[in-house]
């Protein structure tokens, strides 16, 4: 009996000590700007609100996948967790924390909040020296604008909404996405996975120094142009066009091509990288070819 009671004890200790989740109704939000200089991850949530978390509730990617995240296998993220000593805080309780960019409004996760209009502002108010990564949910269908600063990468997944992606030295990876979708690094590599292709919007992809890996539905319909000083792989069977040499800008030349018929403009761009462009391949599809 004293074993179960000293269990029961050690576990409810382990629950207490960890942070609560902030949450934020997004009800008459149609957009969510986040800006931080540190990794971001978004999930999917199940509510219509905004929920910052100390850890990943679906944190199963591969430490290849993650090169700015946490390397103590990806665990807390947050300075303020319950790896603090418990007289520090103490020394908090009752008190907000004030930062140059402005005043704590969740629940000392450090982040300012601010609305104009239809759409929310969140923005990290902790330099990258004190911050290991930030993990968010947000609905599926809303339309997303994350920078991840100098020194961030950025990673979602499953979301709908138009998102508009931006990084210096950190990389871009979005899977089972649909678009449209505004991509941009100056330094780290882009990877995006379309789970369709919206044709609501042209989409841009853009690196200065790295390599660009797109997947895309072959039955997407698109407008192509892809510019890059290194090389295009792909396994679509481009129709070029039919007239001699091709439009060359700054040096750099341009493959315009159309899938299907044509549709959506998809321009991707590295100014040294290669781009990749393959056909995203069905899970039932792999299974098929495993059997």
């Amino acid at each position: 009996m004293k074993k179960i009671v000293i269990l029961l004890l050690f576990f409810s200790t382990i629950i207490s000590a960890q942070k609560k989740d902030f949450k934020y109704s997004l009800s008459g939000i149609q957009k969510v700007v986040l800006t931080s200089d540190t990794t971001i991850r978004i999930e999917i949530g199940t509510t219509q609100e905004l929920i910052i978390s100390e850890k990943s509730s679906n944190h199963t990617h591969k430490d290849e996948d993650c090169d700015s995240c946490d390397d103590d296998n990806h665990a807390d993220h947050f300075p303020n967790s319950h790896s603090k000593s418990n007289s520090k805080d103490d020394k908090r309780k009752g008190l907000t924390a004030v930062y140059p960019g402005g005043k704590d409004d969740t629940n000392d996760y450090g982040l300012s909040i601010s609305k104009e209009g239809t759409t929310l502002f969140v923005s990290d108010l902790k330099s990258y020296l004190h911050r290991r990564g930030m993990y968010i949910k947000l609905p599926k269908n809303i339309n997303i604008s994350v920078n991840g600063g100098n020194m961030g990468s950025i990673y979602m997944e499953g979301f709908t909404g138009e998102v508009e992606a931006e990084t210096n030295v950190g990389s871009i990876q979005m899977k089972n996405v649909t678009g449209p979708i505004t991509a941009n690094t100056s330094v780290g590599k882009i990877d995006i996975d379309f789970d369709k292709v919206s044709q609501k919007s042209p989409i841009t992809i853009s690196s200065s120094v790295s390599e660009i890996d797109i997947a895309i539905p072959a039955n997407t319909n698109a407008d192509l142009e892809l510019k890059t000083q290194g090389t295009v792989y792909t396994n679509f069977d481009f129709k070029m066009p039919e007239k001699k040499g091709m439009p060359n800008v700054s040096g750099r030349k341009s493959i315009v091509s159309k899938l299907n018929n044509g549709g959506v403009k998809i321009y991707i761009k590295s100014s040294m990288g290669n781009i990749y462009l393959g056909k995203k391949q069905k899970i039932k599809q792999l299974q098929t070819n495993l059997h």
